[in-house]
């Protein structure tokens, strides 16, 4: 079957050719160890409003039972929050919270749709600038092979108020085309229409809107909704007043079920403050998720019938760590439905899902629960209905939506406009023996064995790596390098030449200085393309394997750091490179003193006579790149730094990216650039070596002292 693509005609159908630049060029403050440029050309399916990006790979993360690989997509930046995602077989639909939709494909290249979710902004006199005012869920119901109803939860613009509703629309696939009607039906509005005057409350209005969805079987959509705000509002409005009931016929703070056929509506269950969560194990069970106020958010087991307490009672406080009048005891949750668990503080707690993934076996029947403020997963042993633990996975970012994809990935929206694929790190072995670490357990899916790889290759120069250790890589991200000897081989699973539109580099550093000619600067090799010529250097592909060996310098190695330059592509098709952004790194654990006899550079002794933290941390992060006297190493020398123009010094060509901020250094700007070089000025090619905000303060202070 042809790739799929969409659009809103077959005509929109058309290829084009996506040309991989053979020229880029990397500022001289870091090596870039690039030993051929080649060309490349591709065919990919493409619409008017096509965009791809590659975004720079994070490390792996680690868990208890698991180490997790996050490969990361761009989307076209959100100028609010919300929005959601599911999957729709390979591909993964999504919708940005002002209701723009796209499809991401298998190699992570987003396409959107001409066609948007009916929101009636354009009815407003003034742009809509409520945080609140959003897409709330997706849903994607089949029934056909090739036919789906995408319904989607959103609000729209109703002039002096704003309605919550849903609307439907149909979307059909053939061979070639996924596309969408563009007839959108109203399914569902909402009783009462929003007051304006509530969404302009402490911007919370449409935030506490809930929205999640799940089909009933085939005729029937469960909508758990909340109170947008209202008892908050009211209770700033009238502080001596108790909360006015919830009227029969009203849909705030309820689990309901819409009949399709002739939009009759049934309440559930009851006493919802902000379901972010919706979802339905194994056994039936319905499980939510709910943003209390300040701290309480809230896992509930849904029952038909029960009330959940909110606003009269919670286990949170009201903002401004106020009491919450309506509680007769503060952070109890008395004579109402209770919830499973609650987390004090407060995580910002969102969606959920129930894991069967084939990825992560030792999770089955967890509840993955995700977090904005924490930035974080939570991983819910349940037992009987009882949590057991929760476990904390740190992700980095504010998680939105989550969703399971059907090869087993688990896929996260982030409000920084970023999609999360997330999967088992892939452990490299020679024989299954041997791995023996916990994350080696329930593994034959993603442990490769490595001696497949080198015994079907035709270079004896891979074949000589049979014997070769495979277990424990001196380098780990979204690939692995391993040393052996004299020797270093990278190796990455899932691997095609057609994924590698950047260029992975090395940046090696002798222990002894004095090793640095600029015949080992061009120490390197390229994944682009294997045909290196050299004959120390050797590659191979199989079964979706990448191995490239090559020789080592015979002398002692100080550091080896790893990393890309990315691919940026510009609407209108010219091709950029940005970086490096550095993925990992190893150091010597055993190195030759640095100030060998006959070394007369000053930098050691100056460093050795000062004992403060900023002195150790320069000489272990630093100092392998830059000297504190008036010669250049690898990077600029740092005499006299404070008080320099960024990127002015005799005898080194700096990055366009520092020459363009145009400032001079202080303590303070010198060490929001160490903390976080690519953010301060992106482009710059100096490596971010991971250190905190207090230790690039510690650096900054030690330079500023000994200028």
């Amino acid at each position: 079957m042809p790739q799929l693509k969409h659009s809103s005609t077959p005509e929109a159908g058309r290829q084009r050719k996506l040309s991989i630049s053979s020229l880029f060029s990397v500022a001289a403050l870091v090596v870039t160890l690039l030993l051929m440029h080649p060309t490349m050309a591709e065919t990919a399916p493409s619409v008017a409003t096509e965009t791809a990006f590659f975004a720079a790979a994070p490390p792996i993360i680690g868990s208890h039972l698991y180490e997790i690989q996050l490969n990361p997509v761009e989307l076209e930046p959100f100028s609010t929050w919300g929005g959601a995602i599911e999957p729709l077989g390979e591909y993964l639909l999504v919708a940005t919270p002002r209701g723009r939709l796209a499809l991401i494909d298998s190699e992570g290249k987003a396409e959107y749709f001409p066609q948007k979710v009916p929101m009636n902004e354009s009815a407003s006199e003034k742009p809509i600038r409520w945080i609140g005012f959003r897409v709330a869920d997706i849903l994607l119901h089949q029934l056909q092979p090739d036919l789906f109803t995408l319904f989607v939860s959103h609000h729209y613009f109703a002039g002096d108020c704003v309605e919550f509703r849903i609307s439907s629309t149909s979307l059909h696939i053939d061979d070639t085309n996924i596309t969408l009607s563009g007839e959108w039906k109203t399914e569902f509005v909402a009783n009462p229409c929003i007051d304006s005057d509530i969404f302009n409350f402490a911007h919370r209005g449409g935030i506490q809107a809930g929205g999640r969805m799940l089909m009933d079987g085939p005729g029937h959509l469960l909508l758990v909704t909340g109170d947008q705000a209202f008892y908050e509002w009211y209770q700033e409005e009238h502080p001596l007043e108790p909360p006015p009931p919830v009227e029969t016929d009203a849909h705030i703070g309820k689990l309901l079920r819409i009949e399709l056929a002739n939009g009759e509506v049934e309440t559930v269950a009851s006493g919802f403050r902000n379901p972010q969560g919706l979802a339905r194990d194994k056994d039936g069970r319905l499980w939510q998720t709910e943003h209390g106020p300040q701290g309480g958010d809230e896992l509930n087991h849904l029952k038909s019938g029960l009330n959940y307490g909110w606003p009269y009672v919670t286990h949170g406080i009201q903002y401004g760590n106020k009491k919450w009048p309506y509680n007769n005891v503060q952070g109890r949750h008395d004579e109402y439905e209770k919830p499973v668990y609650s987390w004090i503080p407060a995580i910002g707690i969102s969606n959920l899902i129930i894991s069967d993934s084939r990825y992560f076996p030792l999770w089955q029947d967890d509840l993955l629960v995700a977090s904005l403020i924490t930035r974080s997963l939570y991983r819910v042993r349940l037992n009987q209905g009882h949590v057991m633990y929760v476990e904390k996975i740190e992700i980095g970012a504010r998680i939105r939506d989550i969703t399971q994809m059907p090869d087993g990935r688990i896929a996260l929206l982030t409000d920084d406009a970023n999609i999360l694929f997330l999967q088992r790190a892939p452990l490299y072995c020679q024989t299954e023996s041997d791995v023996d670490s916990v994350y080696s357990i329930d593994a034959e899916s993603v442990c490769i064995d490595l001696a497949k790889v080198i015994a079907a290759a035709d270079d004896p120069v891979i074949r000589s790596l049979a014997d070769a250790d495979f277990d424990s890589p001196a380098i780990r991200s979204l690939f692995s390098i391993y040393l052996q000897g004299n020797r270093l081989t990278y190796v990455k699973s899932p691997c095609n030449r057609l994924e590698f539109e950047h260029r992975f580099f090395l940046h090696i550093t002798p222990a002894d200085a004095r090793n640095l000619t600029e015949e080992s600067e061009q120490l390197g090799f390229n994944v682009l393309d294997f045909n290196t010529g050299e004959e120390n250097i050797a590659a191979a592909i199989h079964e979706d394997v990448c191995l490239v060996t090559r020789e080592l310098p015979d002398y002692e190695l100080k550091h080896i750091y790893t990393g890309q330059v990315v691919r940026v592509e510009s609407p209108d098709g010219e091709v950029t490179w940005r970086g490096p952004v550095w993925d990992g790194s190893y150091t010597s654990k055993e190195q030759p003193d640095a100030a060998s006899e006959g070394d007369d550079s000053p930098a050691p002794q100056l460093i050795a006579d000062d004992p403060s933290p900023g002195a150790e941390l320069f000489a272990a992060r630093c100092g392998s790149c830059h000297n504190l006297d008036a010669e250049h190493n690898i990077g600029p020398h740092l005499e006299g730094l404070i008080g320099r123009r960024a990127g002015d010094i005799a005898g080194f060509k700096a990055s366009a990216a520092l020459t363009a901020l145009d400032l001079l250094w202080t303590e303070e700007n010198l060490a929001e650039y160490i903390a976080n070089p690519d953010q301060f000025a992106p482009g710059t090619t100096m490596a971010d070596m991971g250190i905190t905000d207090e230790e690039a303060q510690q650096i900054a202070e030690f330079l500023a002292a000994n200028k």
